[in-house]
């Protein structure tokens, strides 16, 4: 029974998770969808971000990082 009601609660908090993630994003999205709004959207952030070699550089390498160390972690079980 006590099994039960964890099982559930996790649940909740984990659709709870999701939904609040999902709503602040859409919420941003609309922030910044405004004409008069003074925050960047992802698009520009992502613009401004990749503008120098060095930064493209450095997120191919961290990308390249993630994937090689969850792909080895995948073939070594």
């Amino acid at each position: 029974m006590i099994f039960d009601l964890d099982h559930e609660l996790t649940r909740a908090i984990t659709i709870g998770g999701y939904l609040f993630f999902f709503l602040f994003g859409l919420v941003f999205w609309l922030i910044t969808r405004r004409s008069d709004s003074k925050v960047a959207s992802v698009g520009q952030m992502i613009e401004r971000i990749m503008h120098k070699r060095t930064t493209r550089i450095a997120i191919m390498i961290a990308w390249w990082w993630v994937g090689f160390h969850f792909l080895v972690n995948v073939v070594h079980r």
